[in-house]
């Protein structure tokens, strides 16, 4: 590892992720200096504020970038072949720049300050999207889940949504299946919530609080025969 001071900072002190720098981390952890062979680069817990310098690694699949002090969602135009990325535990207040990565199928952007769901209707192949512990509050601050039907697994838990019609919005998307919304007000709004939820999402399989999800499940699915029956 480089030392402290051969580490060179930005204007606000960060250390910058420059080429030296992401060649030595690569050497350091058994992975290839040769930057277009890794498909994974270890960066979390390294004080980065900016990513960066990342054009030459063309073949990353997987990027673990949580920890830091990152403020947007940058610099990943060539990572085109990306399918995870790791992002939470940082300082940003928005989604962007995705458009590049259009095999991504993970995204974990949990523990930021994003008030909206925004700009992943251009991720096709978006299955699991975390995004606990932000800063949602209303039903206009997810609608843009809709934009991005591939999405399975969905974790908005720990946020400040209090809006009985984001349940409007969830009951629309077509694939979900596993919802955490834990620790969000609009569950004490909504009377029967998980049992309202499993009837209204038709797909889900299981919802925060998991205990006794599939239970709820058959109990629905009854009183839904038995109105159609009588």
């Amino acid at each position: 590892m480089p030392s402290a001071k051969e580490i060179e900072k930005d204007d606000d002190g960060y250390p910058r992720m420059t080429k030296e720098y992401l060649r030595r981390l690569c050497r350091d952890q058994k992975l290839y200096e040769t930057p277009y062979l890794n498909d994974v680069l270890y960066l979390h817990f390294k004080g980065f504020g900016r990513i960066e310098n990342l054009e030459e690694y063309t073949g990353l699949k997987c990027v673990w970038l949580e920890s830091n002090g990152i403020r947007r969602i940058e610099g990943l135009e060539s990572q085109t072949e990306l399918r995870c990325l790791f992002l939470h535990h940082n300082l940003l207040n928005r989604i962007e720049n995705l458009e590049p990565l259009q095999e991504l199928s993970t995204l974990n952007i949990s523990n930021n300050s994003i008030a909206k769901v925004e700009n992943i209707g251009c991720l096709s192949k978006l299955t699991t999207l975390q995004m606990a512990h932000n800063r949602l509050k209303t039903a206009e601050d997810v609608r843009e889940l809709l934009a991005c039907p591939s999405i399975s697994v969905l974790d908005v838990s720990h946020n400040q949504i209090e809006d009985v019609q984001v349940v409007d919005v969830l009951s629309q998307m077509p694939e979900l299946r596993v919802l955490t919304l834990t620790g969000n007000p609009v569950i004490k709004k909504v009377r029967y919530y998980r049992k309202m939820l499993i009837c209204r999402l038709v797909s889900l399989h299981c919802c925060s609080p998991v205990i006794g999800c599939l239970h709820d499940h058959l109990i629905c699915c009854e009183c839904i025969l038995v109105c159609v029956m009588s």
